[in-house]
């Protein structure tokens, strides 16, 4: 009986552990199974979720901006400010190219053929509603507002309306594969779900079995073993940072070597206290008493947590920013039988990230905000100020002769004159002002609830301080002035942007007026409206560049005596198409460029074109001669003759088939500069004209200096020659003179034949202007060269 109750018990033993192996073999199978086909469905559903979406939010977009497109063009009905309607031509053309980036976006990804075919027919149907959209916005853009709504109602908004129902279908269409895709993925999943199920009840019945061997012995210590179990995992689980474990009366049974060092006391003495007694926290802004009691914790949930600025006190008074959690231990009914608090030392993460915000917004040289703070500040301001009535100053600072401290003395005399000015600035406005630096020599100033008359005397004691200011750099010493830019903050103001270019433009009048003055903005200000304009013209060429929207004109230049030997000529002129296509005079944007230093740019793209457009077509320069314009500040730019010699290298033209014109006055306030330039190219053997010749009879003297080969008569006088006997006799003066120094003689202005003839009959030699030939696209100038080369065979 004994020996079969021990092969019994034996038996018994080794059925548990077979039965174990089962139940964990059929459990790691019914896992991996498990997993491996939700991993597959994941799979499947993160496919299908993230292309239906792809797809949708890239038709949605195309429609959107078809639909923007539609409500820029009604806004255009309604403006009146050329520049709105400017600018909103601008936006239009910008919502076309990313419509068209969008599309083929959305065409690059992987579509059905019916979704390809719709997509097809969308493109036919924008195509048509484009074209109507664009011819509405030329007849906007000519004044003819009723013909362009009435084709807006009849033909545009209706070809829109029919691209709009082909992307809803695309929506469509993606809504019912993606129903599709998820019924076949649901039957994968219920299949899973069946197998599954089936090795789990296997698994469970034979569990059942084992467990009935066990389960006696298991509930006699389950009990016994869960308290110091739960306690354990918690505790074990928080080991990392500060831990206090506590009865479920709050009294402190535990505290591990961390918490010891944060709180300040031992767990021998701290041992049986109440929990606050030992954990002392305030909030670190407020300074108030947290309530991070135990007996007052909400502890229906899991966890509760501090908040986030919370600042522990220890024993010593030292202080510790924590981040802290307290979690109930519980036993196996669910009752609460104690907490285990745990804290987190993020004193040093906290001071890093106080340093990181800070420097976010400050100018790490002079420690003021900067311009990102400062513009938020402005955008406060105007927000108060259209939201109580409000009056603030907005002043715009640059300083003057601060590059002559930097060139003589070097960036570290001009960091420490940044830092010594800024510190007097900041002691001559009031507490609630804004002082920031904006960048380079620029700082900011806002001036809060300020009246205008007092933002003048503010402003101008600002100007005095800086002007009487001595900063001294070994043994050196410089007297530093600011110009001043001041703008109202009201509730008139339209945005954050528009005052800051209205600071910037009155700073700029304040210089341009002689520096080391105050200039207040006032909107029907003539200058103050050029200024912006002109400011408007940089951002607009800068784009004309990248868009590749500058374009190359000519205009022929005629021997006026019969049977005048010689090269033909045509001068090369420089157009500009606007956002619509429209071709922009010079006059529009050279006198920004002038201003802005943008000449020397503008220049190297002529050159640059022209030589390439020469060389592209043989035989252009065999018997024609291109005359060029060169701008004053090429003249002035030291490099600028290395490009022009580096493109004639490049190029291999004829350098006599080049003529370059410079202007009368940017020769003469450049004249040794000027005379290099033409003594350098002419011995390469290029041919110099001086353009608007006479608008100054002094510059005769010159003449003997600038070894040209023929002036271009101011067009001032030849324009009125017939009915002028004043402009007669100096076209006569120009023309003697000229041809006593050996010098040929180009009359401009020529507009009809009746000033032909006066100038053959004065002996000119050749003549321009609208009368003889108007500018045309370079591109035309090929037959011309065709022309005359079948003529010369």
């Amino acid at each position: 009986m004994k020996t079969a109750i021990k092969l019994f018990a034996r038996n018994s033993k080794y059925a548990i552990v077979i039965g174990f192996g089962l139940v964990l073999l059929l459990m790691v199978t019914i896992t991996v199974i498990g997993l491996t086909r939700m991993h597959s469905i994941n799979k499947q559903m993160e496919s299908i979720v993230r292309e239906r979406d792809a797809k949708s939010e890239l038709v949605m977009s195309l429609r959107s901006l078809s639909r923007e497109r539609a409500v820029t063009i009604y806004s255009m009905l309604l403006m009146k400010d050329p520049f709105q309607l400017d600018a909103a031509v601008q936006h239009f053309s910008q919502l076309a190219g990313e419509f068209i980036f969008t599309r083929d976006k959305l065409l690059q990804m992987q579509l059905n053929p019916v979704e390809r075919a719709t997509l097809q027919a969308s493109q036919l149907k924008t195509r048509i509603a484009t074209q109507s959209l664009e011819r509405v916005v030329e007849l906007i853009q000519a004044g003819k507002l009723t013909e362009a709504q009435e084709l807006l109602q009849k033909k545009a908004i209706p070809a829109q309306k029919d691209v709009f129902e082909l992307f809803n279908e695309l929506i469509e269409m993606q809504r019912r594969s993606t129903h599709v895709a998820i019924d076949r993925v649901s039957h994968e999943y219920r299949s899973s779900v069946w197998a599954v199920g089936i090795l789990g009840a296997a698994a469970f019945l034979l569990g059942v079995g084992i467990m009935m061997l066990v389960v006696r012995k298991a509930i006699r210590i389950e009990r016994a073993l869960y308290h110091e179990k739960e306690r354990a995992e918690v505790t074990l689980h928080s080991i990392g940072d500060a831990v206090i474990s506590t009865d479920i009366a709050g009294n402190v049974d535990y505290l591990n070597p961390v918490a010891e060092q944060l709180t300040g006391w031992p767990a021998v003495q701290a041992r049986g206290l109440p929990f606050r007694e030992i954990c002392h926290t305030i909030d670190e802004i407020s300074r108030q008493p947290l309530d991070h009691s135990i007996a007052s914790s909400q502890m229906d949930g899991w966890m509760v947590g501090l908040s986030r600025n919370a600042l522990l006190i220890s024993k010593s008074g030292a202080e510790f920013a924590i981040e802290s959690s307290i979690t109930p231990i519980r036993n196996h009914t669910g009752d609460s039988i104690g907490f285990v608090s745990v804290f987190h030392d993020v004193t040093t993460t906290r001071s890093m990230a106080r340093q990181l915000s800070w420097q976010a917004s400050h100018d790490s040289l002079t420690g003021l905000p900067n311009r990102r703070e400062f513009e938020r500040c402005l955008t406060e301001l105007l927000n108060s100020a259209k939201q109580t009535d409000t009056q603030h100053i907005l002043l715009y600072i640059d300083l003057d002769q601060f590059k002559l401290v930097n060139d003589t003395s070097g960036h570290g005399a001009g960091d420490e004159l940044l830092r010594q000015l800024a510190a007097i600035i900041q002691t001559h406005i009031r507490g609630r002002d804004t002082l920031a630096r904006l960048g380079g020599d620029e700082f900011g100033v806002l001036l809060e609830e300020c009246p205008i008359d007092q933002g003048r005397q503010i402003a101008e004691q600002l100007r005095q301080v800086i002007a009487e200011f001595r900063f001294v750099w070994e043994g050196k010493t410089f007297e530093i002035g600011a110009s001043m830019g001041l703008v109202e903050v009201t509730a008139s103001a339209e945005n954050m942007a528009a005052l800051l270019s209205s600071a910037d433009a009155a700073c700029y009048m304040a210089k341009d007026k002689g520096r080391n003055r105050i200039w207040v903005h006032q909107k029907d200000n003539a200058e103050l409206l050029q200024r912006h304009g002109e400011m408007q013209w940089v951002a607009r060429i800068t784009h004309a560049f990248e868009e590749n929207r500058f374009c190359l004109y000519y205009q022929s230049i005629v021997a006026v005596q019969p049977n005048q030997p010689g090269r033909q000529y045509c001068e090369i002129l420089l157009r500009l198409k606007d956002e619509s296509g429209r071709l922009v005079s010079p006059m529009a944007f050279i006198p920004a460029a002038e201003r802005y230093g943008m000449m020397p740019l503008i220049d190297r793209w002529v050159i640059r074109t022209m030589f390439k457009w020469l060389a592209d077509n043989p035989g252009s320069t065999e018997q024609r001669c291109y005359a060029i314009n060169i701008s004053g500040q090429s003249l002035g730019d030291e490099h600028f003759i290395e490009f022009v010699i580096d493109q004639f290298h490049g190029s291999g033209l004829p350098a006599e088939a080049i003529c370059f014109e410079v202007t009368e006055t940017a020769a003469i306030a450049n004249l040794s500069r000027a005379m290099r330039f033409i003594s350098i190219l002419k011995g390469l053997g290029c041919r110099f004209s001086l353009d608007d010749f006479g608008s100054g009879m002094s510059s005769f003297a010159y003449l003997k200096n600038l070894q040209v080969d023929s002036v271009k008569i101011d067009g001032a006088f030849v324009r009125d020659m017939v009915t002028d006997a004043v402009d007669h006799a100096m076209v006569e003066a120009i023309n003697r003179i000229g041809h006593v120094m050996g010098i040929q003689t180009v009359a401009e202005f020529v507009e009809n034949d009746a000033i032909l003839e006066k100038l053959r009959l004065l002996g000119v030699d050749y003549a321009q202007g609208y009368g003889i030939h108007k500018p045309a696209p370079l591109q035309l100038l090929c037959d011309d060269v065709r022309l005359t080369a079948h003529s010369a065979a």
